[in-house]
């Protein structure tokens, strides 16, 4: 049987020829209750506390739990990122090696194109300046034969002057 402060205020005994001194009995009583009331908020207020304890340390435990699982999937982002980073590297120096040897390629190409160009532009001045040559060697042929016919044509009057 549980015993409470308002159970030991309320206790009455029956009175004995020879019994206890009565007012000493309700001192002491009281005093038990007293203590017995001062016993009892103490223990309601450490299950209380208890009760907050507990409850504190759960929303501490899924704070932990949260945190835990908050830096592990920070930490797999991270490492995915690191992982996407290295194959966009790779991506990029292999994009680059590509456009170097296609433009590498298209130098060498144009390198051809311009050499064609030179040779053909070398020939063609070759073949020029072989017309040009041509052209003044008929001219100088025309003006000695000219120069040679306008002597003659000038010394055949002057023949029939004589």
């Amino acid at each position: 049987m549980k015993v409470t402060p308002l159970d030991i205020q309320q206790k009455r005994f029956h009175v004995a020829f020879r019994g206890y001194e009565r007012t000493e009995v309700e001192a002491f009583l009281d005093v038990v209750r007293e203590e017995m009331e001062g016993l009892v908020r103490e223990v309601t207020e450490l299950r209380e506390f208890h009760q907050t304890y507990d409850e504190r340390m759960r929303d501490y435990r899924d704070r932990e739990d949260t945190l835990k699982s908050t830096m592990i999937t920070t930490h797999k982002l991270v490492e995915d990122l690191r992982e996407n980073a290295r194959k966009e590297s790779a991506l990029m120096v292999k994009d680059a090696e590509i456009k170097y040897q296609q433009t590498l390629e298209r130098a060498r190409e144009e390198r051809l194109n311009l050499e064609s160009e030179i040779l053909e532009l070398r020939r063609q001045k070759h073949h020029f300046l072989e017309d040009m040559k041509k052209m003044i060697q008929m001219h100088l042929e025309m003006v000695h034969f000219e120069e040679g016919g306008s002597e003659g044509k000038a010394e055949q009057p002057a023949a029939k002057a004589d």
